[in-house]
């Protein structure tokens, strides 16, 4: 079958050769007519300058925000030094002090040496650090700490967490631009974003863990999803292919060397690229480019990490060159440090039990077991998960049929001249992120603590979907429903929609519900704490019906307060304002919140998590 691939592309390649002196005498034509080009092309400059404004500000915004969690929840500036570094728990905190250590070095050859011939993480043992575990990052970091003047003003610890916090930044404008490649417009990236926050709880967990690989990681493998993305549209000048290829080898390179789960990761990447290889609906050329950019990331970091043999053995490299010379490697190389992966993934999956230490503990933890329901409750509280589903829906009929015509096309290549063309399109970079997005669905289902992976790329692809004019023509036409005009509506009016959704959610607080309901919502948020403001709750300044606890009441059916008339279908809540009744410590609110601040003007209130 890969045969008549390969003859098949070949084929269509001529085809395209032989009509192009046409296109091309087209293009010149239309460049020559006068026409609302200057227009059209002034409303790029300006959409893309305030969407990538809205990229860095999202950026920025999360990173803030996923700093002063972290700073609220432990008190961070205010605990002593011991304290801020016993608060990296587990291997968090073994992460930190060899980044501690390299700082306390006398110099940075005497840093290295200790990392290279170190005594202390093993008992009895001498290791090398930089091979067996991927701290290069902490290296760089306390490089950079120690040269750059900056001592004075902060503090080693700081330096460290905010460069985590920025890395979240990168990572949110990374998913957002990731979301307006595929569908066109900023709003999606916009919307991707803002999903990404709502649904913090199950998109990361960096505020809580800072130290840990796959916080260093992720970032660098967004940046690299987006740059495949962008590398996989047709019709790319040389130059930008160039520099597109070079964002995907830096990106790659990056996420092998500080994540040591890279390997797999990149494995199933591999797999998209060769089932959308096999199924024609990605240029050859292009696909042997990422192979080879995966290869070469992985071989350079085997050489960073002193040709670590469980790299040369890995499953990404086997597969990438063949499935014989993958057996004799892993055969004839001595894997020792860290061939409990091998059989934690064995034994996980049921190909054999193990008594390996290394490999039972991962088996025990929570996080390497399956996906727990209750993510997909929160993921539906906030609409991703009903949009992921309806835009997987319809990508997947559209793969289905485009695989389906491509393979039935090649039974007969003398007669490609003479058949239709296939109705149903789908991009190169499409049918990359969806069967990104399905592997890494199956992997975080299989697997907790991979969910980061698949949550977070489920804000982007669902946000593309709703935001694709290809996505709603494909569904309107289904339903014999198709137009222009209600494509352009449904696309704007959907994200938008969804945008006010989330917005009115974070204020029900303020509406008229029970303490069950206002609890089981912020609780779906992973809100902790929750702060209520007289001033909004008794809001005088604005007129009835404007008020925004008026707004609410609307919204939610309700009779607004005070006298006035009101629309007759609205009717009185079966609740008191949460904000107000709250106040009277009543048993069925103290049963879900406890008063742990207040003043003249705020009111703070701890939720209960056994509720």
């Amino acid at each position: 079958m890969m045969i008549s691939i390969r003859q098949r592309k070949e084929i269509k390649t001529t085809e395209v050769s032989e009509h192009f002196p046409v296109q091309e005498e087209n293009v010149k034509l239309e460049n020559k007519v006068p026409s609302g080009c200057t227009s059209r092309r002034l409303w790029k400059i300006v959409s893309f300058t305030v969407g990538g404004t809205v990229a860095l500000c999202m950026g920025l915004l999360t990173s803030v925000y996923l700093a002063t969690l972290h700073e609220n929840d432990l008190w961070f500036s205010n605990i002593k030094e011991v304290e801020r570094e016993i608060s990296f728990r587990t291997e968090c905190g073994l992460y930190y002090s060899y980044y501690k250590q390299m700082l306390q070095a006398p110099t940075l050859v005497q840093g290295f040496h200790g990392l290279i011939y170190d005594n202390k993480t093993e008992s009895m043992r001498t290791i090398n650090l930089l091979q067996r575990m991927n701290i290069y990052q902490e290296v760089f970091l306390s490089i950079l700490y120690r040269v750059l003047p900056i001592q004075k003003y902060l503090e080693p610890v700081y330096f460290y967490i905010y460069t985590l916090f920025g890395l979240q930044a990168i990572y949110v404008t990374a998913l957002y631009v990731t979301s307006w490649l595929l569908s066109g417009t900023w709003l999606s990236g916009l919307l991707a974003a803002l999903w990404y926050v709502a649904n913090r709880i199950d998109t990361t967990r960096v505020e809580f863990t800072i130290p840990l690989r796959e916080n260093w990681a992720l970032p660098f493998f967004a940046i690299q999803i987006a740059a495949v993305t962008y590398f996989l549209r047709p019709n790319l000048q040389p130059l930008s292919e160039r520099r597109t290829l070079l964002a995907i080898f830096i990106s790659t390179f990056l996420f092998s060397l500080t994540w040591q789960f890279n390997q797999f990761m990149m494995l199933m990447q591999a797999l998209v690229l060769f089932i959308l290889d096999s199924l024609d609906m990605l240029p050859a050329v292009k696909a042997t480019w990422l192979y080879g950019i995966q290869i070469a990331s992985l071989l350079l970091v085997c050489i960073l990490q002193f040709f670590n043999s469980m790299i040369l053995g890995s499953l990404l490299i086997s597969f990438n060159l063949s499935v014989l010379i993958a057996r004799k490697l892993q055969k004839i190389l001595n894997l020792r440090s860290d061939e409990h992966i091998f059989k934690f993934l064995k034994a996980k999956f049921g190909f054999g039990a193990t008594r390996d230490f290394d490999a039972n503990l991962y088996l025990c933890e929570e996080a390497f077991g399956l996906l727990p329901l209750n993510t997909f409750e929160r993921l539906s509280d906030t609409l991703l998960f009903y949009a992921y589903i309806f835009v997987l829906s319809i990508t997947v009929i559209a793969a289905l049929i485009v695989a389906f015509h491509n393979l039935s096309d090649s039974t007969n290549q003398q007669s490609m001249g003479k058949t239709g063309k296939c109705t149903v399109d789908l991009k190169p970079e499409t049918a990359y992120n969806l069967i990104h997005t399905i592997l890494f669905g199956f992997l975080a289902l299989s697997t907790m603590r991979m969910k980061y992976l698949w949550t977070s790329h489920m804000c982007v692809f669902a946000s593309f979907g709703l935001c694709s004019p290809e996505i709603w023509e494909l569904l309107l036409k289904s339903v014999h429903l198709y137009n222009p005009k209600r494509i352009y509506i449904m696309r704007y009016s959907v994200p938008i929609l969804i945008l006010l959704y989330l917005c009115y959610k974070v204020y029900q607080i303020y509406a008229k519900r029970s303490p069950e309901e206002v609890h089981a919502l912020l609780r779906s948020f992973g809100t902790d704490y929750v702060i209520l403001e007289d001033s909004i709750c008794y809001e005088r300044r604005h007129h009835r019906g404007c008020r925004l606890r008026d707004l609410l009441d609307v919204a939610n059916g309700h009779t607004m307060d005070g006298p006035g008339e009101n629309d007759p279908d609205l009717k009185p809540a079966d609740h008191p304002r949460f904000c107000e009744e709250i106040k009277r410590n009543l048993p069925s609110y103290v049963a879900h919140f406890t008063r742990v601040f207040q003043n003249k003007t705020f009111h703070v209130y701890k939720l209960s998590r056994n509720k």
